[in-house]
């Protein structure tokens, strides 16, 4: 053999590493494109079970939340229990925020937007202290998460 053929030779099995290479690294990114998106979903819902943990330990929380979950509109609970609502629902909505842009970007599909706290969206409470909710949240989220939950934008509300 002369060595035009073993430079040949050594190009062909330079190429096949290449290729070899190349696709190692593409299975490897996409395995991390995936672990990266299962995490995006878990952390919503890890999110809102330590919120419902920190939150839960509370007894006047718990008796508040009842209230809400029994129907109870804002002007029904005393003041206390209000803003313990508040900065629950606040935080369940934060979280919900995150979700929504996470699936503008997507990272995440529409399904995401079906998680465990939505329920509470429906609540007469929540929809009563909409007005309370909506500036710690930004306005381009309000105005989408006011037509999928039909919130009025315009409501007054007790403090």
């Amino acid at each position: 053999m002369n060595w035009d053929m073993w430079s040949t030779v050594a190009e062909i099995i330079g190429a096949a590493a290449v290729v070899v290479s190349l696709i190692y690294v593409s299975r490897q990114i996409r395995m991390g494109n995936r672990l990266a998106r299962a995490e995006a979903g878990r952390t919503p819902t890890s999110d809102l079970n330590m919120l419902n943990a920190s939150f839960g330990t509370d007894k006047a929380f718990r008796s508040a939340l009842r209230k809400a979950i029994e129907g109870l509109e804002r002007a029904d609970l005393d003041p206390d229990s209000r803003v313990l609502l508040d900065l629950y629902f606040v935080s369940v909505t934060n979280i919900y925020e995150q979700l929504s842009r996470e699936v503008r970007e997507g990272i995440l599909n529409k399904d995401a937007l079906d998680f465990g706290g939505k329920g509470l969206f429906e609540l007469p409470f929540y929809r009563t202290s909409w007005p309370i909710l909506k500036p710690f949240l930004s306005s381009s989220f309000t105005e989408n998460f006011e037509k999928r939950y039909s919130l009025d934008p315009d409501l007054e509300t007790v403090y």
